[in-house]
C-alpha cells in the first residue's frame, strides 16, 4: 500500500508559465522557486521552468541558488537571491554567477570584498513601504553612489523593491516611490537594465507595476497568494494533487495514511473534506500519521485512494477550498507538507 503522495503536474506548470509570460509581456518573467518550489520539489520545477524558456529564477537564499547551479541550471539563466545573512559565502556564490538583492551598505561591501575574480551581479533594493529589507529613502543615494564607486567589483544589474499589495492606494504610493528611487539612481549615473517591483498579484492587477521583470511564485503553481486576481480567472491550473491511501476501515469511518506529522493542520477537523471515488467526506480527526473521515454508509474499501485536494476537475476539493476553510492561504498549506510525502512528477 502506497503512502501519501503529492503528484506534481509539470506540464500544467509549464502551461501556467506560458500563460503568465504572455500576460506580463513585454516584461520578462522570473519563476520563483523558494521553499522547495513552494513544496512542489525544487529541482524538477526549476528544470521545467528552464525548459519552458524562463531566463530568470528566484530562489530567496544563496544555498538554494548554489544547489540549482550544482545540479545543472545553466549560467545563461539568471538566479536571483535576496535573503542575505551576515555570514554568507559570497565568494562561492559569485563564482556560481548568482545575482544578489542588496539592501544595505554592509551587504554591498561584503560582496565587493569577495569579488576578486570577476564582478558580482547586484540589484539594489529600495524600501517603498513594506519595510521588508531595502534601503530607506534617506540611505538610498549613499547605497547607489557606493555601488558605482565599486564598479570594478560590482556590476549594478538592477533596482528592485517589493510592495505590500494591501490596497490600490498603498500600491500607487509604493510605485511612485520606486519611480522616484530610479530617477535618483539615474541622476547619480546608473544605467540599469532591470527594474522589478511586482509579484504575482500586483503583476496582474496593475500593468504599471510590471516594469522590466515580474517575480511570479504562487500563481505559477496555480495558487492564489491571497486577495486580488485569482489564478482560475487567468486560466491557471493547480499543479499539485495530494492523495493518501485508506489504511483502516470501520463502520462509518475511514482512516487515511497522512497526518499532522506530514503537515496536515489539526484545524482540518470539522472544516475540510477529502474525496474518495468522487464522493466527499468530512475530516473528523487528525493524528500524527493518520487522518480519519466520516464515510457514513459509503462502501469505502481498504486501499482506496483519497484525494485531499487537486484540480477540482473530478469534484475533489481544491487547495483554494482548503485555504478558505482553514482561514489561510494556499501557499502556507503546500509549503508545510513534509518531505515524507512522496513527490511524483508528471513529465
Amino acid at each position: 500500500m502506497n503512502g501519501p503522495t503529492a503528484t506534481i503536474d509539470l506540464p500544467a506548470y509549464r502551461r501556467n508559465l506560458a500563460r503568465l509570460a504572455e500576460r506580463v509581456a513585454p516584461a520578462a518573467l522570473m519563476a520563483v522557486v523558494k521553499a522547495d518550489a513552494y513544496g512542489h520539489g525544487l529541482l524538477p520545477v526549476a528544470r521545467a521552468a528552464v525548459a519552458a524558456g524562463v531566463a530568470w529564477i528566484g530562489t530567496l537564499d544563496i544555498e538554494t541558488g548554489l544547489e540549482l547551479r550544482e545540479n545543472g541550471i545553466p549560467r545563461d539563466v539568471a538566479v536571483f537571491t535576496w535573503l542575505l545573512g551576515p555570514n554568507e559565502d559570497y565568494s562561492r556564490a559569485i563564482e556560481a554567477e548568482l545575482d544578489f538583492g542588496v539592501s544595505t551598505l554592509s551587504q554591498l561591501e561584503a560582496i565587493a570584498r569577495a569579488s576578486v575574480s570577476g564582478r558580482a551581479r547586484v540589484h539594489l533594493k529600495i524600501d517603498t513601504g513594506l519595510h521588508r529589507n531595502g534601503a530607506s529613502i534617506e540611505d538610498w543615494p549613499g547605497l547607489v553612489t557606493r555601488s558605482l564607486a565599486l564598479s570594478d567589483r560590482i556590476e549594478l544589474v538592477g533596482i528592485w523593491t517589493h510592495i505590500a499589495e494591501a490596497s490600490d492606494g498603498d500600491d500607487t504610493v509604493a510605485i511612485e516611490r520606486f519611480r522616484s528611487a530610479i530617477a535618483v539612481a539615474e541622476r547619480l549615473g546608473t544605467s540599469v537594465t532591470v527594474r522589478h517591483l511586482a509579484a504575482s498579484a500586483a503583476a496582474f492587477g496593475r500593468a504599471d507595476s510590471r516594469f522590466d521583470l515580474v517575480r511570479i511564485g504562487a500563481f505559477s503553481y496555480g495558487i492564489s497568494p491571497g486577495g486580488g486576481v485569482s489564478p482560475s480567472s487567468l486560466r491557471l491550473e493547480p499543479v499539485m494533487t495530494l492523495t493518501a491511501p485508506v489504511i483502516a476501515k470501520e463502520e462509518g469511518l475511514a482512516t487515511l495514511g497522512i497526518g499532522y506529522g506530514d503537515g496536515i493542520p489539526s484545524s482540518a477537523v470539522g472544516t475540510v473534506q477529502v474525496s474518495i471515488d468522487g464522493a466527499r467526506f468530512e475530516v473528523v480527526s487528525v493524528q500524527l500519521d493518520r487522518l480519519t473521515v466520516d464515510t457514513g454508509d459509503s462502501p469505502i474499501q481498504l486501499g482506496d485512494t483519497a484525494v485531499l485536494f487537486g484540480s477540482g476537475t473530478a469534484a475533489e476539493p481544491t487547495l483554494q477550498e482548503w485555504a478558505d476553510q482553514l482561514g489561510t492561504i494556499g501557499e502556507e498549506i503546500v509549503t508545510r507538507l513534509s518531505p515524507r510525502i512522496r513527490r511524483r512528477f508528471l513529465e
